[in-house]
């Protein structure tokens, strides 16, 4: 007879009752089984012990802690036999010894004859079948999770694995999913990037958004907006990459040698504005959060401003949810203290310097009611967040209930706190120097921003901090102090810069007091010397007029101007500090900056780091914007590099460039080598008696009188020597030239023409042969000046040997240290005679802009300088490299052709040539001069150093705020492939 169904299952408990239905509303075991879905003792055993008792508790007053230990019983039993049926062969062994030939047959107890093992059940070790593989353990995982912990609870508020993990329940178990690792990140990004599908599906304006445009277009939390591409391409240019802005740095059409005083340095499409904004590190909807327009006074535009920035809905007056410190904390993420900083309240109270009189702070002896002290101190370190009102500044007021309170709110104040937390969250600057930046910005501005907002200049400023405090030891006080006052105020405990520089040491009885009294150099009462002793020692700076007198009458001139004393007020002493904090920030003496600022832009450039200031915000197109103090800054830096490479200081440099030429005294040695010079040029100059030693005839074939002297007197000064010839012709060709030419005139057979001229020609050159070689010893005594680099240097100083040996036979002054300096620079360089000849008669092959004469400039000493660096670096004979700007410059020029040959020359291949040179319009896409061929150079060593193609750099330099997403997406997916 056939046992029913859950025939175990019914012995498993105690029944109260044989029938199913139950008068008291419990539901007997068996039937407690069928609601519960189980039917085996198997499925009792899967469930942890407490929860099959809950389970069965709720339905049913059967003893379920009973059954589940029979249930375990019952499925030990049928497991052992299982096994046991299994493995077993059923066979009855023989316990009889076997011998003779029965002995060798395989009968007896063996493995095979006692167990039927069925290999189909086994796998090899490692397999994703294994009772031991990372699949086996992740299923009992998962079924533990659903079974165990899910079942452990009845709590409503649990969130179960199918609601976190939802993708488990499908994921197909293979040998590709199993053993293929993948990031943490890309899962996450999965699982939630399809629950914000889901919910962005139910968004009617947010429904075709990809994932990506959605994150960039939020803005609250604060973590947001996030850029994806703008993230690719700044993990992708971290460590020793030029960042994105500092990219176009590293290849500006211009450099500060090759243009005028402007802003091009920076500049590839996009000026140097937008490369300073890109190093602040903020992405495209960040700028424009810090740059968007003030929020309107219409109640539409008030209510989606704070549904936006603070995704709370508006309540007008002391109602708005905002005002309540606990609200505000939660819709911004700050803490208390975070609170505090950015409202410079509590224990962030600042205070300012005791050594500062309200005379010493103002520009004059007269301070401005908004400059009292009480208002600068209680408004520094939050002065951006309360902005130009006369309300009085945000506070936190604790009330009656206990509730903190934020004051003294408004709407266009929580615009600016908005701005503030994000601009510290990006920037990571505490709040206090943030605001000091911040507002040096704004007042260094002056009246261009008298609304206190953030600008473009904000960002180039941060941009700018930001790539100097990469390179050099500079914090956001001392940055702050570069464009407007060293602070005079503090908070923290700390004390204010004016007071770290100038009293810490006091030096003397009283500390450095700015009172705004005038402060004379050539006083000598006992407080001018002190206070000048204090400047100078906390300036490092020594009393002469080479150090602390230099930058005073700089400051005098240029801040207030000439008819102004220097005088001990804030302005003045921060103009000093500006300007030794900057020489000593590039490793420079204070005179060797200020010289090195002059020989980049002159008294305008010095006056722009005097001063501070910054000019109005610049557009994105605007090219024509004169270079204020952060182009300076970024000058400086490029300038100090090139002298490291180039190998010299400010000093030499000024001195080669004929800046700072003295005329030297001419020593002994020296004046014995000249005396002997002239009376050796007087010694060989030619004359009448050596032409008619020739013998040339008196008379032509028509009885007229020649006369010789006259056939060569185009070819003879009026000392007897040898006029210069062309650079571009042999000496000896032009000579017989102009001698044939001469020669057309006098009535001669024309082979005893032939044979006068030959003989004139070899009189002449003659001359113009040992007239050269005086000169070359001499040159070679002085400046060690190889025998063939002579005559080019002489024409390239704008001389001549026959210019420098008639002024030593008039006895007049020769102007050698002109000669010499351009001696020296030709040996540094290294350059050959054929190279500088070849500029010399084509100055146009270093720089379009270039006339002849070649001059000895800031701009063709440093193209010299990059052609000698090409030239080394590039393994290919000279004549490759000047015979490429033959064919670059020449009528036929082909532009493939071209690129084909500089590719070969600069290691890189035709098509990046080509792709390169799309912006050099101006010479028709061909690297014609040593100025392109410097900047494809440059194009190149960036191209190595990122990754990135020519196009994909050209690309990613002319990225802006407004530039399509398209355009970030393209430039973020070059970077990532760059660093494969």
């Amino acid at each position: 007879m056939t046992k029913p169904p859950l025939s175990l299952l019914n012995n498993l408990a105690k029944t109260d009752a044989v029938a199913h239905e139950r008068t008291d509303g419990k539901l007997s075991f068996t039937d407690a089984l069928a609601t519960l879905n189980i039917q085996s003792v198997f499925d009792i055993v899967r469930r942890s012990k407490s929860a099959f008792v809950r389970d069965i508790s709720r339905i049913s007053d059967a003893n379920a802690a009973l059954a589940y230990e029979n249930a375990r019983c019952y499925a030990t039993q049928i497991v052992r036999l299982y096994r046991n049926q299994l493995v077993s062969s059923g066979r009855t062994q023989k316990l009889t010894r076997r011998s003779g030939v029965r002995s060798l047959v395989e009968i007896g107890p063996s493995f095979p004859n006692l167990f039927k093992e069925n290999w189909d059940l086994f796998c090899k070790v490692g397999a994703i079948e294994a009772k031991d593989s990372p699949v086996a353990y992740l299923t009992s995982l998962y079924r533990f999770a659903l079974e165990e912990l899910e079942g452990s609870s009845v709590d409503s508020s649990r969130i179960k694995l199918d609601e976190r993990r939802p993708d488990l329940k499908d994921l197909i178990v293979d040998q590709q999913s199993t053993f293929t690792p993948v990031p943490t990140l890309q899962i996450v990004n999965q699982v939630l990037g399809k629950a914000i599908e889901a919910y962005v599906d139910t968004v009617a304006e947010d429904k075709d958004k990809s994932l990506y445009q959605l994150v960039a277009e939020k803005q609250h939390p604060f973590m947001f907006p996030y850029n994806f591409h703008f993230q690719q391409i700044t993990l992708g240019l971290a460590g020793k990459k030029p960042t994105l802005g500092e990219l176009s740095y590293h290849i500006s059409l211009e450099v500060p040698t090759t243009s005028t005083p402007t802003d091009d340095f920076g500049k590839v499409q996009q000026s140097s504005a937008v490369a300073q904004a890109l190093m602040s590190g903020l992405g495209p909807e960040q700028q424009a959060i810090a740059l968007e327009p003030a929020v309107a006074a219409e109640p539409e535009a008030i209510n989606r401003f704070f549904n936006t920035k603070y995704n709370i809905v508006y309540v007008d007056g002391a109602s708005n949810q905002l005002n309540t410190l606990d609200i505000f904390m939660a819709k911004t993420d700050l803490d208390s203290d975070a609170v505090e900083a950015l409202l410079a309240t509590g224990s962030h109270t600042p205070y300012r310097s005791a050594n500062i009189q309200s005379a010493g702070q103002t520009a004059d002896a007269t301070p401005s009611p908004d400059e009292s002290p009480a208002a600068i101190g209680t408004r520094f370190g939050a002065e951006y967040v309360n902005g130009p009102a006369v309300e009085p500044a945000m506070e936190l007021l604790k009330e009656a209930d206990g509730v903190v309170r934020l004051t003294n709110t408004s709407v266009d104040r929580f615009d600016r706190l908005q701005r503030m937390i994000r601009l510290q969250r990006w920037m990571n600057i505490p709040f206090t120097t943030l605001d000091t930046l911040i507002i040096a910005v704004i007042r260094s501005e002056g009246d261009a921003n008298s609304p206190g907002v953030l600008t473009a200049n904000t960002l180039r400023a941060l941009g700018v901090y930001r790539y100097l405090s990469k390179h050099y030891n500079l914090t956001p006080e001392e940055f702050a102090s570069f464009v407007h006052c060293m602070a005079g105020e503090a908070s923290d405990g700390r004390l204010p810069l004016f007071d770290r520089v100038f009293n810490n040491p006091i030096l003397f009885d009283t500390p450095l007091f700015l009172n705004g009294s005038p402060l004379y150099l050539d006083n000598e009462s006992s407080e001018h010397i002190k206070a000048r002793a204090q400047l100078s020692a906390a300036l490092h700076l020594s009393s002469t007029q080479e150090g602390l007198w230099l930058l005073v009458v700089d400051t005098r001139d240029l801040l207030e101007g000439t008819s102004t004393d220097f005088k001990l007020k804030l302005s003045m002493v921060s103009s000093l500090y500006r300007q030794t904090r900057i020489a000593s920030m590039f490793g420079l003496t204070v005179q060797d900056s200020r010289a090195l600022i002059d020989l980049l832009g002159g008294e305008p450039y010095r006056a722009n780091i005097v001063k501070g200031r910054l000019g109005s915000a610049p557009a994105e197109t605007d090219s024509d914007a004169e270079p204020d103090v952060l182009d300076i800054l970024m000058q400086l830096d490029w300038a100090v590099t090139w002298l490291k490479a180039y190998g010299q200081n400010v000093a030499t440099l000024r001195r080669q460039l004929g800046v700072d030429m003295t005329e030297p005294a001419t020593s002994q040695e020296l004046a014995g080598q000249l005396e002997q010079l002239t009376d050796d040029a007087l010694a060989v100059a030619l004359t009448d008696q050596q032409l008619a030693s020739l013998n040339l005839p008196t008379y032509d074939d028509e009885g007229s009188v020649i006369e010789w002297w006259a056939v060569i007197a185009p070819l003879i000064d009026s000392h007897g020597l040898v006029v210069a010839q062309p650079l571009d012709e042999e000496p000896a060709v032009s000579i017989r030239q102009a001698i044939l030419t001469q020669l057309t005139s006098i009535r001669l057979g024309d082979s005893l023409k032939s044979e006068l001229a030959a003989k004139l020609e070899v009189f002449v050159f003659n001359g113009y042969l040992t007239q050269h070689r005086l000169m070359e010893g001499l040159m070679q005594t002085v400046a060690g000046l190889p025998l063939d680099r002579c005559e080019p240097v002489l024409r390239w100083s704008g001389s001549s040997v026959d210019v420098f040996l008639g002024s030593l036979m008039e006895g007049t002054e020769v102007k050698l240290t002109e000669l010499m300096r351009h001696a020296e620079v030709n040996q540094q360089l290294g350059l050959s005679a054929q190279a500088l000849r070849t500029f010399l008669i084509n100055p146009h092959w270093l720089h379009t802009g270039f006339d002849s004469p070649l001059p000895l400039s800031l701009s063709s000493l440093y193209l010299l300088d990059r052609y000698r660096n090409w030239r080394d670096q590039s393994g290919h004979p000279e004549d490759a490299l000047l015979d490429y700007f033959k064919q670059a410059n020449g009528g036929s020029k082909d532009k493939a052709h071209c690129a084909a040959l500089l590719a070969a020359l600069t290691h890189w291949t035709s098509s990046e040539v080509l792709a390169a040179t799309v912006l050099l319009t101006a010479s028709d896409e061909i690297a014609s001069s040593m100025h392109e061929v410097d900047w494809l150079n440059r194009m190149h060593s960036a191209s190595e150093l990122t990754g990135l193609s020519a196009g994909q750099l050209l690309l990613a330099t002319d990225l802006t705020v407004t530039s399509p997403a398209t355009q970030w997406k393209s430039t973020g997916e070059a970077v990532i492939s760059g660093n494969r």
